[in-house]
């Protein structure tokens, strides 16, 4: 009996010890590794770089936000309820949510948050996302100076009305609240030139500290954080050099960092390392300025990707961490199709043929002319990504094979957004981190900003309408699957390879999701307010 007693004693206090070793433990600094500059616009509705998102997503908090099986879960709305004709979602607020200066948060910051989107003088890119609300276009051309689709109820009840049913709305809703005492009396015209947004106030679990180009962005935990302090003090975007963070890792200088597909081995073997591999939504690609004469000829664009080998460029530049993309829908989409899909494979014979049946013959110094036109153009690279650079070689390369002159412009990757956005290109590559609902209508639809190539396409437009308009998953992905193959026959980009991520994470960082779908180990950066770090 006294044998059972003390066996049970020691299983008791080893359940105890484990259970302490894994409680959450409060304090620390928790280094996030980044390797682009954020531009420093802090603003939920005006933000257009990851970067930035980054700030964003831990100093705000939206209606909802997304679960690691990518499903919208309440936030800031503690519930909703959709109508049984699905036009109508009222959103149920918790009460005692405060901004980082003290103030309430009611239905009126939501209400001035989405109403500014709609804005005559709005000037980012989210329109499009809630173009479908009731008087929404009206409000927009100035014919109003209400939104009947935005309702508020009382402080904590918002409703929305669409015309239609809209399938991505709930998912939509996850902006970031801005703060309407701060900003109201600032004309939305002006809001992108507004102090606030290098010093952001908003209601989520960590407050903004300081910004200094590169070097870091530090923010604290916010101690009134309606949901409980962040277990870390302090959060810290960590300015790194895409060469030094294996010594970053190494020195525990940083906790959290992607790291490149050259690096893996090395990292991989680090002790006190764990290194997680997988699917993101997004992809990347090479962008063709259809406004140019040279790229309005399909059979170019065509000829363009049969030459370039993107194979190689997963297999060998990106060590395999990769897969070659044919159309803007990630393999991690429920949307994805391969069916009807052309693959593009290498084939430089084949693009010689299509120029040459487009009129294009070789000039007096190899390269390609008609009609008194070189196809010679600027490719413009953002810098930061020795894979991306290397690609950017491998493509020069390729198509100097087929008697076309690339001329390489390496360029900070702000600058270069800035190229972009004033349509002042050839060419470039980026990439899109896209949301979990497949819709892409905000980023390729005629009338979208985002739509950087210039692909003006009624076929699409119609296919990027109705898709919105579906409930039914099933007809959706049929939708989207006839989308994708006619994106995949006009190319208004290359697309290069779906994004697999590789992060690494230092052994310190307890309670990220060791089994990483694709929002990663932080799902998103939602686990950043819930993660301790052990001694």
């Amino acid at each position: 009996m006294r044998r059972w007693l003390m066996v049970v004693l020691l299983l008791l206090c080893l359940s105890v010890a484990a259970a302490a070793q894994e409680a959450p433990k409060q304090g620390g600094t928790f280094r996030y590794g980044i390797t682009v500059n954020p531009r420093g616009m802090f603003n939920p509705i005006l933000y257009t770089e990851v970067y930035d998102g980054l700030v964003i997503d831990v100093v705000y908090d939206g209606l909802i936000y997304i679960d690691r099986n990518l499903q919208p879960q309440p936030r800031i709305a503690k519930s909703w309820e959709i109508s049984e004709d699905g036009t109508e979602i009222t959103f149920y607020l918790h009460e005692g949510i405060k901004f980082h200066d003290g103030v309430e948060l009611t239905a009126n910051d939501v209400a001035f948050t989405y109403m500014t989107i709609l804005h005559p003088e709005y000037t980012g890119v989210r329109y499009s996302n809630f173009n479908m609300l009731v008087g929404a276009k009206d409000y927009k051309e100035g014919k109003t100076d209400t939104v009947p689709g935005i309702e508020v109820i009382d402080d904590y009840t918002i409703k929305f009305k669409v015309e239609e049913p809209h399938a991505p709305l709930l998912v939509s809703f996850g902006y970031g609240i801005l703060p309407a005492h701060l900003l109201e009396d600032i004309p939305v015209g002006e809001l992108e030139q507004a102090p606030f947004n290098l010093n952001p106030i908003g209601s989520g679990p960590f407050k903004f500290v300081e910004f200094l180009t590169d070097q870091h962005v530090i923010l604290e935990a916010n101690e009134d954080y309606f949901l409980g302090r962040p277990n870390i003090d302090t959060l810290v975007y960590q300015k790194v050099a895409q060469d030094a963070i294996p010594i970053y890792l190494q020195q525990n200088r940083v906790d959290y960092v992607a790291i490149s597909a050259d690096q893996f081995a090395q990292v991989d073997a680090m002790e006190g390392i764990d290194t997680y591999v997988y699917e993101e939504l997004s992809y990347n690609y090479i962008c063709f300025n259809m406004r140019q004469e040279r790229f309005a000829d399909r059979a170019v664009r065509q000829a363009i990707t049969y030459g370039f080998d993107r194979q190689t460029y997963v297999d060998i530049i990106r060590e395999g961490f990769g897969i070659v993309a044919n159309a803007p829908m990630p393999t991690a989409s429920w949307a994805y199709t391969s069916e009807g899909i052309d693959t593009y494979d290498y084939n430089p014979e084949r693009a010689a043929e299509l120029l040459a049946e487009a009129g294009w013959q070789p000039g007096p110094d190899g390269v390609l002319e008609k009609d008194g036109m070189r196809l010679e153009f600027e490719f413009l690279v953002p810098e930061g990504s020795r894979q991306t650079e290397q690609m950017a070689l491998l493509f020069q390369q390729n198509m100097e094979d087929l008697g076309i002159k690339v001329n390489l412009v390496f360029m900070e990757f702000s600058a270069a957004v800035d190229r972009v956005d004033a349509r002042e290109f050839d060419t470039f590559t980026m990439g899109w981190s896209l949301g979990v609902d497949p819709d892409p209508y905000g980023i390729w639809h005629s009338t979208s900003l985002w739509n950087d190539p210039g692909f003006y396409n009624d076929e699409s437009d119609r296919l990027l309408e109705a898709g919105r308009r579906e409930t039914d998953p099933a007809k959706r992905k049929e939708i989207y699957g006839e989308w994708q193959r006619l994106i995949n026959r006009e190319l208004p980009t290359m697309f290069l390879s779906y994004g697999v991520t590789i992060s690494a994470v230092n052994q310190r960082v307890k309670g990220i999701d060791t089994d990483p779908g694709p929002l990663g180990p932080l799902v998103g950066r939602e686990l950043v307010r819930t993660i301790w770090l052990e001694d």
